[in-house]
């Protein structure tokens, strides 16, 4: 369920009755497009505020304000360069295309808690110190992590079955023989470790022997497991398997690491569900998660051997703290979490915030018609303000106050149901 901002566009501007596009059927010039559909117009057909938008070719996307229509020519003020034939362009009489889009972006997330991007993250582990164990969030680029760093070796962001083991992300680690790790200059919360005993585990998969393996390093001793065995299968908590290393961190460290050694630079690891655990921790990072104002409906829990069963139960007495943490009771650790709620919504591009025709936002009819109503009453607002004429004015507020009722009844129609609350808080 999706729509591109490009087709949010042509919704919008077919819903207050400003849509024309077609496409040049001869070569015309930079101030010049060529069409004959055009020539069904008349003259007055273009407004004072009509502006082109090229959507093909050398120029596509710019956009040049409409001086006037003459039977099939366009006149408008200089394009980059000749507009030729066949190629496609929008006409927007009342507002321009870059207005629109502003106002779809703006009403994007000013349509919440009436649409909303539905949260349901089972990234997260109990009593985990590690930030991003799970791999799913915060990669800055496919060979970027915030809390992972490479040491020579490659680290790679991996999509694709059957090389992740928990939720959809895992870590590819070639090239050269080297290794990442998160330290504290990641993870400040790693030095409260000091004077612990810890566990460091992981799913594992490898192709080579004597490749991949885990450490810990306190700035003396670097402690490490022993390597997969390297038969190209996973290593992990559902076989009881997983690839673990055991420590106690001597007092007072200031450096702390915990590594994924790639030992075999021809070698090919794969690692997903990071670990450390020991002490109790009873609060988690759930700032990433994507849920607005950080507030979960339910916080639910499953061992590892249950992941599988239905329903998971719910995890009581937690609250959510301004750090963006969630905090729990003692008792519950080494417990899977999964996390529903909400998020707001927004034009995305690979999971980022994106201004680009082709981002998309999670939406569809008839939800996408709150998104239009929303974005055209912002439209209306801005064109509605005391420095126009007042004929204009005047004009601009009535179409305002019709798309606000508009938009109110939308609400009441199309609304999104949110995740009923089971959360106990306190």
């Amino acid at each position: 369920m999706s729509t591109n901002l490009e087709s949010a566009l042509v919704e919008l501007s077919k819903q207050i009755g400003d849509y024309w596009a077609s496409t040049s059927t001869s070569g015309g010039s930079s101030t010049t497009i060529v069409d004959t559909a055009l020539s069904a117009k008349a003259a007055d057909w273009i407004t004072d505020e009509a502006y082109d938008r090229i959507t093909s070719g050398t120029y596509d996307d710019e956009e040049r304000k409409i001086s006037s229509l003459s039977s099939s020519t366009l006149t408008t003020l200089a394009h980059g360069g000749t507009i030729a034939t066949a190629v496609t362009y929008e006409i927007h009489r009342l507002f321009t295309a870059t207005e629109k889009k502003r106002a779809l972006i703006y009403a994007a997330r000013n349509i919440f808690p009436y649409c909303f991007s539905q949260i349901r993250d089972e990234t997260l582990t109990l009593g985990n110190w590690l930030r991003d164990g799970d791999l799913e969030y915060n990669w800055t680029s496919t060979t970027a992590h915030t809390y992972w760093k490479a040491s020579v070796s490659t680290m790679t962001q991996t999509t694709t079955l059957p090389y992740y083991r928990r939720s959809s992300t895992s870590m590819k680690l070639s090239t050269a023989a080297g290794y990442v790790y998160q330290s504290v200059a990641e993870n400040p919360d790693l030095m409260n470790l000091s004077g612990k005993t810890i566990r460091f585990s992981a799913s594992a998969w490898c192709d080579t022997a004597s490749c991949l393996r885990l450490a810990i390093y306190d700035g003396t001793t670097t402690t490490y497991s022993s390597y997969h065995t390297g038969n190209s299968e996973w290593k992990d908590y559902q076989d009881n398997e997983e690839l673990y290393v055991e420590v106690t961190i001597p007092e007072g460290v200031d450096t702390l690491q915990f590594r994924i050694y790639h030992a075999v630079g021809a070698g090919v690891s794969y690692v997903d569900d990071l670990r450390v655990t020991g002490p109790t921790r009873d609060k988690l990072y759930i700032g990433d998660s994507g849920l607005a104002q950080n507030k979960p409906h339910q916080v639910l829990y499953a061992s590892d051997s249950l992941i599988y069963q239905e329903p998971w139960l719910p995890l009581r007495n937690c609250t959510v703290g301004s750090d963006g943490y969630l905090y729990a009771p003692a008792s519950a650790t080494d417990y899977r979490l999964r996390i529903i709620g909400i998020g707001y919504l927004d034009f995305l591009v690979s999971g980022a915030a994106s201004e680009a025709w082709a981002a998309t936002i999670a939406l569809d009819k008839p939800q996408l018609d709150i998104l239009v109503a929303q974005a055209i009453v912002y439209l209306y607002m801005q064109m509605a303000l005391p420095n126009y004429t007042s004929g204009d004015n005047t004009r601009y507020i009535n179409a305002l106050s019709f798309w606000q009722l508009e938009l109110e009844n939308r609400k009441r129609k199309y609304a999104m149901i949110p995740p009923s609350a089971t959360i106990h808080w306190g």
